[in-house]
C-alpha cells in the first residue's frame, strides 16, 4: 500500500522548512516563488489536501526600516551572497528599507554603533557573523527586535530575549551521515575539525557527531578531535598536519564544520600521500559552489540560501509587528546531503 504523502515529504524534496510548507499548504503567507514551488510539488505528488483556489496575499504591512548588521566582515562570501541577495530582494519586492553596516571594532565603539542605529532610526535587525557574547549582549540590550542568521554556541551566552535564531538543521544532518558512514562502510574513526566555540551551527554539527556515535556506542573523546580556536589557521596544510601528527590514531573519516576546513584537509591529506575517498573520507557543510569543483569534489550539505533568508526578513517582520512575544524562537531550515567524491567507495 502507497504510504499517504505527508508536509516533511515534500519540504525534504525541496529543501525547505516544514514550517514554509505547511504555511503555504494553509494558505498562510509566504513568498510567491516559494509558494508556487510547494504547490507545484505537492500536485505532483498528489498531497492529500490543497487548496489551489484559495488567493494568497502578502497581509498589509507599514513599510519597516531594518539594518541588515554583521559583527565582522564576510569571510564565507559563497555561502552569504544568496542569503543577502534573498534579503535585499524580498524588502525590495515588499517596501521596507533596508540598511547595511558592517561593524569594526577596530575603528568604533559599540556606543558609536548604537548611535548610527538610532539615527537610522531602525525598526529591527538582521544579524549576521555576529557571534562574540558581549556584542550579541550589548546588541540585544537595544532593545529592538533582532534575528540573528546563526547564533553564539548555546552555552556561552543564555538564549532569551527580543529575538529569534535563523539557522540550519545541523545535528540532525551531521547524525544521520555518521550513522550512514559507519552503517555502509564500517567506520569507527572519526574525527571533526573545527572550533566548535565558533558559533552555533558549528556546535551542533559537533553534537550531531557525538550523538551519532553514542547510539553506536563507538568510543570517541575530544582527544580524537581538531577543535582548535579559529585563530588557529585552518587554511594551512602545514598546521592541519601538525594536527594530525598529534592524534593518537589516523581518522578514517573527517567531519568539517565547513567546506572550507574540509577542501583543507583533502589538501593535507594529499600531502601526506593519503587518498580520499580510497583510504580516508571527508565530509563538509554549507555546499559552497565551490565544493563540487574541488579535487576531490566535497560531500556536503547545503540549504535553500534564499528561503533562509527570508525566514530570517519574515520573522523580523514577525516580531516588530507582535511586540508582546517574550520568548525567543529557533528557525530550522532543512539541510539535504549533496553526495560527491569525498565520501565515495
Amino acid at each position: 500500500m502507497r504510504t499517504a504523502v505527508t508536509i516533511k515529504d515534500i519540504a525534504e524534496q525541496l529543501g525547505l522548512s516544514r514550517n514554509t510548507v505547511a504555511k503555504a499548504l494553509n494558505g498562510k503567507y509566504v513568498p510567491e516563488n516559494t509558494r508556487n514551488l510547494i504547490l507545484d510539488k505537492a500536485r505532483e505528488l498528489n498531497y492529500k489536501s490543497i487548496n489551489v483556489d484559495k488567493t494568497y496575499s502578502e497581509p498589509p504591512v507599514k513599510s519597516k526600516r531594518i539594518l541588515l548588521l554583521s559583527g565582522k566582515p564576510l569571510n564565507n562570501i559563497s555561502f552569504f551572497v544568496p542569503i543577502i541577495r534573498s534579503i535585499e530582494n524580498y524588502c525590495y519586492k515588499n517596501h521596507h528599507e533596508l540598511f547595511q553596516y558592517t561593524f569594526n571594532s577596530g575603528i568604533m565603539t559599540f556606543n558609536s554603533l548604537a548611535s548610527h542605529v538610532k539615527s537610522l532610526n531602525a525598526d529591527g535587525i538582521i544579524a549576521i557573523e555576529s557571534f562574540d557574547k558581549d556584542f550579541i549582549t550589548k546588541l540585544i540590550n537595544l532593545k529592538l527586535p533582532i534575528c540573528f542568521i546563526d547564533f553564539a554556541p548555546t552555552y556561552s551566552i543564555p538564549i532569551s530575549g527580543n529575538f529569534d535564531i535563523v539557522k540550519t538543521s545541523d545535528i540532525k544532518s551531521i547524525f544521520g551521515i555518521t550513522r550512514q558512514l559507519h552503517k555502509n562502510y564500517g567506520i569507527t574513526r572519526f574525527c571533526f575539525v573545527g572550533d566548535i566555540m565558533h558559533c552555533m551551527s558549528f556546535q551542533d554539527r559537533y553534537f550531531g557527531m557525538i550523538q551519532a556515535l553514542a547510539v553506536d556506542n563507538i568510543p570517541h573523546s575530544k582527544r580524537d578531535d581538531i577543535l582548535r580556536h579559529d585563530k588557529f589557521d585552518y587554511g594551512s596544510t602545514v598546521a592541519i598536519k601538525s594536527e594530525l601528527c598529534k592524534l593518537r590514531h589516523r581518522p578514517e573519516c573527517f567531519i568539517c564544520a565547513n567546506d572550507f576546513i574540509a577542501r583543507s584537509v583533502c589538501n593535507t591529506l594529499q600531502t601526506m600521500q593519503i587518498d580520499v575517498p580510497r583510504q580516508c573520507l571527508v565530509v563538509g557543510h554549507d555546499n559552497v559552489a565551490e565544493s563540487s569543483s574541488y579535487t576531490p569534489s566535497i560531500t556536503s550539505f547545503g540549504c535553500d540560501k534564499e528561503s533562509l533568508g527570508v525566514e530570517a526578513v519574515c520573522a523580523l517582520i514577525t516580531r516588530i509587528l507582535h511586540p508582546q512575544y517574550t520568548y525567543t524562537r529557533s528557525i530550522s531550515v532543512h539541510t539535504k546531503a549533496v553526495y560527491r567524491t569525498s565520501t565515495e567507495r
